[in-house]
């Protein structure tokens, strides 16, 4: 009825040995299903009366009201049990997919109620459409019932769990028939709370726990009937009709077309048909998660459970949430074992029938830009359902959503100073939703390969769990674009406090673009087609936006980032910081040796670079030391194809390679870590004998000493005072044991490590010079 196997037509030979199950909401629908049994049963020949049991198959936490099935369930193993249910055509729906305000009062007109659907029928009987679930027999109905559910109660003809065991089977075999006119998007679990309660393996982990816990398995059954309530989500087609229209809300000051590959579409497609997937999105705002759902429905693919926390179960939008496939977790369930129980059956029981998941697998919005740590504890969750389930071949997703502006940013760039994030509210919502209608460019979405897990490792196995997130991780980092916005900060930040005329800024993108093509770094549509206008129309909406200023004045247009913004011009800047890492080692490891001796200098320069990765392995994601060295190498080679040989002719050699990888962008990546790690040491390097390091109050005092330290520019940039960055640059230092009590060694260390970090931005400073200088000779400049 519901196992996938082709539908079969009804033949005058079944035509006296069959019962109908007619899934009626109402009288009306009742009487059209009874008079197209009645008008079938004549074409066929039949003599006898059509047997027929009339039954409302609701998905509540209610039984099902089988009595007058369980009656007429007897007969032959052979016996065809065929579900009819009416489906109701809503016109034009197909082309715009445009509900209407008033369907959430009066209901959905797919699910008319008896005084509606009359009017309908009077109207045009063409909306009402008769369908033919997959029919079973009662042979097939038992095996499965009792592969299911381990036989239940029996799988007798009186056995009510049976009885309500077809029923189920009959609606979701009507559901997989109604999909066919109305969609993949519409396909939505039902009975989950069911499927769990006659579960064995549910039922056998109730029994487990019972012994370890020493609390009867009747309690613990009790205990988890609400707890399936809270948490499993119950998607409907109406609310996932009004979450499309949301979706379409919160993205309106976006170009109304999302850019994808259509490979990558088409590719997408096909793992969620054919495997167990999680789509594992970035997270740079609230509204990117809302891109993988928008794209499902948009492009008729199955809907997503996304994950959200308890805090946005609020009001009145927890509930539309959880209609629309919103699963709300609770921050800390550790002490609570049947909570945790019922999560990880709820995941197993989606993951066995192919529903896709979506959660951000970095845990919280990213205030910095780039990737953050990811969190395991959803990963987990589902890796460990997939073990105790023995579900094989998960297929984690990384999908990426690039927008030319985010809303939040501004947000970040305040929470960084230290101001206090605002809580969530149904007020707060609705001025989230203004903002959004501000024009912001356009929006771009990229899915990484996916990474398959053959056999899911045990759940004790935490190595095999961070290896895993790291996959998902580096996959993410690689298939994330070049945008307009992100190249842009990224010059404009290299040069600043100067300004870049258009044709310099023109000549960097080409320079950055061009060096990106050459390492099959993914482009913006605008920047992979070189389309001036498309170019041109973001540049405006960024300065529109604020982001960038524009002086037209002169005789030449001259772009730049007002130093007030360069916080929030960092967070784009971040976005591609990863591309970029490789090269900024080189160039700030060549850099550092350029006034060094004449001997050879390839010793010196890994060591340099060893050391920088260790510097900074708070911010980023590195693969292992072997893998880093040879991506290095390849960089190298295509900077110039002897650098071994410049490397080991010293000083002479390390200038023609500085020559060769003109323009620098070294300082643009690294110099806001450098400096706000620099405000950290200097901070705890004047701490006397004796002083204790209070984190909290270390972070509290860094905001205070980096504000300081911009006034009297030793730092050159807002950019570098953020609580992350410093949170960051204490981490290092608890990393290199310079958090303990100050001794006069410790001292020691931490003021050698200030100085080195000083050195550092002195250097960086001398590229971003250097960069200044070559401006006039960036190609597509007029000087």
């Amino acid at each position: 009825m519901a196992d996938g196997t082709p539908r079969t037509s009804i033949v005058a030979e079944q035509a006296a040995d069959r019962l109908y199950i007619i899934d009626a909401r109402n009288g009306i629908e009742r009487r059209l299903l009874l008079d197209w049994i009645h008008a079938t049963s004549n074409d066929v020949g039949g003599d006898d009366e059509p047997a027929w049991a009339s039954i409302d198959i609701e998905d509540g936490d209610h039984a099902l009201p089988v009595d007058v099935l369980r009656a007429r369930l007897g007969g032959a193993p052979s016996r065809q049990i065929v579900p009819l249910r009416v489906a109701w055509r809503i016109p034009g729906f197909d082309k715009e997919r445009a509900l209407k305000f008033r369907h959430l009062i009066f209901g959905d007109p797919r699910h008319p109620g008896g005084l509606r659907a009359r009017l309908i029928l009077l109207r045009d009987r063409r909306r009402a459409q008769i369908l033919i679930g997959e029919a079973a027999t009662l042979d097939a109905l038992r095996d499965r019932f009792c592969a299911q559910t381990g036989g239940g109660d029996g799988e007798g003809a009186d056995s009510p769990e049976f009885a309500g065991f077809v029923a189920r089977q009959a609606a979701l075999a009507l559901d997989v028939a109604e999909r066919g006119i109305r969609g993949t998007r519409y396909k939505v679990p039902r009975f989950v709370a069911d499927g769990l309660r006659t579960s064995p393996k549910f039922r056998a982990a109730l029994a487990e726990l019972s012994e370890k816990t020493g609390r009867p398995v009747g309690d613990l059954y009790r205990e988890a009937r609400p707890l399936m309530k809270e948490v499993i989500a119950r998607p409907s087609a109406l609310f996932l009709d009004m979450r499309a229209r949301l979706d379409r809300m919160m993205f309106g000051g976006y170009a109304p077309e999302m850019e994808i590959d259509a490979a990558e579409l088409a590719k997408l497609r096909s793992i969620l048909r054919e495997h167990s997937t999680a789509i594992l999105f970035t997270h740079k705002t609230y509204i990117d998660g809302a891109t993988p759902s928008r794209l499902a429905y948009e492009n008729d693919l199955p809907m997503l459970h996304s994950f959200g926390g308890a805090n946005l179960d609020f009001a009145v939008m927890g509930e539309f949430f959880r209609r629309s496939g919103m699963i709300f977790i609770r921050r800390s369930f550790q002490d609570q074992p049947v909570y945790k129980l019922v999560l990880r059956h709820y995941i197993a029981w989606l993951l066995a029938k192919r529903f896709p998941l979506s959660w951000a697998f970095e845990g919280t919005r990213s205030r910095l830009g780039k990737l953050m740590p990811p969190k395991y504890g959803l990963m987990k969750y589902v890796l460990d359902a997939a073990h105790a389930t023995g579900t094989r071949g998960v297929h984690f997703v990384p999908f990426v959503t690039s927008f030319d502006l985010i809303r939040d940013v501004e947000e970040y760039a305040a929470e960084q100073t230290g101001r206090n994030k605002k809580p969530e509210s149904l007020s707060w919502f609705l001025g989230y939703m203004k903002s959004l209608k501000a024009p912001s460019g356009r929006i771009r979405l990229d899915i990484g390969n996916p990474v398959v897990i053959d056999a899911a490792p045990a759940p004790d196995d935490k190595r095999a769990l961070e290896t895993i997130a790291f996959a998902v991780a580096v996959e993410a980092n690689r298939v994330t674009p070049l945008t307009v916005t992100s190249v842009m900060c990224l010059i404009l930040l290299g040069m600043a406090p100067r300004g870049a005329t258009s044709a310099e800024l023109l000549g960097a993108i080409g320079a950055v673009t061009d060096w990106a093509r050459a390492r099959d770094i993914r482009l913006s549509s605008e920047l992979e087609s070189g389309d001036d206008a498309a170019l041109s129309a973001t540049v405006d909406t960024l300065v529109a936006s604020g982001l960038l200023t524009r002086y037209e004045a002169g005789s030449e247009n001259v772009y730049s980032i007002d130093p007030a913004k360069h916080p929030m011009a960092s967070y784009y800047r971040n976005i591609i910081a990863h591309h970029f890492l490789d090269r900024a080692m080189i160039e700030l490891a060549l850099f550092e040796l350029r006034d060094g001796d004449s001997g050879d200098a390839t010793a010196a320069f890994w060591a340099k670079i060893d050391r920088l990765r260790d510097l900074f392995k708070f911010e980023f994601f590195y693969p292992p030391r072997d893998e880093h060295r040879a991506a290095i190498e390849a960089e190298l080679t295509r900077i110039d194809p002897v650098w071994d040989r410049r490397l080991a002719s010293g000083d002479r050699g390390i200038a023609q390679l500085l020559r060769r990888c003109q323009p620098v962008v070294g300082h643009a990546i690294l110099l806001p870590f450098a400096e706000a790690y620099s405000v950290v040491a200097e901070l705890l390097a004047r701490a006397k004998p004796g002083d204790v390091v209070d984190e909290q109050a270390s972070l509290d005092a860094a905001l205070a000493e980096g504000k300081q330290a911009w006034l009297l520019r030793r730092i050159s940039s807002e950019a570098a005072i953020g609580k992350l960055l410093f949170a960051n640059g204490l981490s290092l230092m608890r990393h290199m044991g310079l958090t303990t009590d100050a001794t006069p060694p410790n001292l020691a260390a931490r003021r050698a490590l200030l100085m080195e970090l000083r050195g550092l931005a002195n250097v960086m400073e001398t590229m971003r010079l250097s960069t200044v200088a070559l401006a006039d000779r960036l190609p597509g400049s007029g000087g």
